[in-house]
């Protein structure tokens, strides 16, 4: 009577069968479900290339001809304005609550601008050229945002970099080509930016600033602006501001107080906002569709535990008349919940392995056909799958209890009756 669990398992393989392929297509679907919700999820948990603590966006504009405040100042007029956006932004600089004040032109985070140049590296062949997210900026910008580096560089160092117009660029394997695998080896080498005829250095690397906290790992190109240079400075439609600590609210009082330190003449100062106020309305898409695609996700795990529940509980009622035998024989509550688990994990083992091999062809399309980093990727598929797994023995320990538990309650002489 007390038969081999594997010899058992081996003599019931049609119902087994069944079973197994049943596990098999429950496991790649929570597979990939794990896999979609962690590879979605796992960005947003990445170490940010800034800090946006203390930092306000203020959006700089320009009076029309139509607007009655507008000067005409002639010829003078486009230069003018240029030098009042500077004026007011050492207005800006002067206030004792702002830490400092950069010129920006798409180079704060959470803006979906898809901007982008490419640098071309020299000496190095056409084929070695680095790719990323432009983002033009003066020197301050890197105490605004407190940029980190990755080659331990201190702000200072940083803005000295920009000062000295050499660009600075961000770790992403995925914008780097021509066999550049670490970026750190480009530094102090010269590129020439896609739509200029003039070279720059790379001056540093730092870590990528990116447009979502979703998005996956960009190249960042930040390229400084010398306000002397006022081709360059017309580009700046916003400037980045970082207040002292606690000084926020003072701040927005004496910016909405003080019209001299928000208009001068045709350039004027608007749309003063809060970056973490800025993130939340970025963010509030994903965060919505995150919510949901969980919420979907959890759904259909509940099914599929109703289902495998359904399954289990079905075998384990057509084997009450072995378990009231096995109980008459001496065998204990534990050593049933043993064995009835014990199978369960054999069988769940089992379905794995077909489950493994659909799981990868899929996952070799997905990402290898499509031109996707495996390296990355690779860890993201063995914890997901990992995750499967725990889901699926959870489900199946927590689908043989309940009815193991009620088939044990039932007497012995009443099972056997039955059956």
């Amino acid at each position: 009577m007390k038969r081999n669990l594997l010899t058992q398992i081996k003599n019931e393989w049609r119902d087994n069968l069944w079973l197994v392929i049943e596990l098999a297509i429950v496991a790649v679907a929570i597979w990939a479900l794990s896999f979609t919700l962690y590879d979605t999820l796992r960005p947003k948990f990445d170490d940010k290339g800034y800090d946006i603590d203390n930092v306000y966006k203020i959006t700089l504009k320009s009076l029309g001809k139509d607007s009655p405040e507008y000067v005409d100042m002639g010829d003078r007029t486009e230069t003018a304005n240029l030098d009042d956006g500077k004026t007011l932004m050492a207005r800006i600089r002067k206030s004792p609550y702002v830490e400092i004040a950069a010129f920006s032109n798409n180079a704060l985070p959470y803006q979906f601008s898809y901007a982008g140049n490419q640098l071309d590296v020299q000496d190095k062949g056409d084929s070695v050229f680095y790719m990323g997210n432009l983002r033009m900026a003066s020197p301050e910008i890197a105490g605004v945002l407190r940029i980190r580096s990755t080659q331990n560089l201190s702000l200072k160092d940083l803005e000295e970099i920009l000062r000295r117009g050499d660009l600075l660029v961000s770790t992403a394997p995925d914008y780097s080509y021509g066999g550049v695998k670490d970026l750190k080896d480009l530094v102090g080498g010269r590129v020439m930016p896609y739509d200029t005829l003039h070279t720059r250095r790379i001056g540093g690397v730092i870590k990528s600033i990116k447009r979502n906290e979703y998005e996956q790992k960009t190249g960042t190109i930040i390229f400084p602006i010398d306000e002397s240079d006022y081709k360059r400075l017309a580009y700046c439609s916003e400037i980045a501001v970082r207040v002292k600590p606690g000084t926020g609210k003072k701040f927005e009082e004496e910016f909405y107080s003080d019209k001299s330190m928000r208009q001068l003449r045709n350039r004027y100062l608007t749309d003063l906002s809060r970056m973490e106020d800025v993130r939340a309305a970025n963010q509030h898409y994903s965060d919505s569709m995150v919510r949901l695609w969980s919420a979907g996700i959890v759904f259909l795990l509940v099914i599929i535990f109703l289902g495998l529940l359904g399954t289990f509980w079905f075998r384990i009622r057509q084997r009450s008349g072995e378990i009231a035998l096995r109980k008459t024989c001496g065998a204990t509550s534990a050593d049933i919940f043993r064995r009835i688990i014990g199978e369960g994990m054999i069988l769940l083992s089992i379905a794995l392995i077909p489950a493994l091999i659909a799981g990868a062809a899929i996952y070799r399309f997905i990402i290898i056909e499509k031109g996707f980093p495996f390296d990355e990727y690779k860890y993201v598929i063995a914890l997901s799958f990992l995750i499967m797994a725990v889901i699926m023995a959870a489900m199946i320990v927590a689908g043989t209890v309940f009815p193991a538990r009620k088939a044990m309650k039932t007497e012995p002489a009443i099972a056997l009756k039955e059956e």
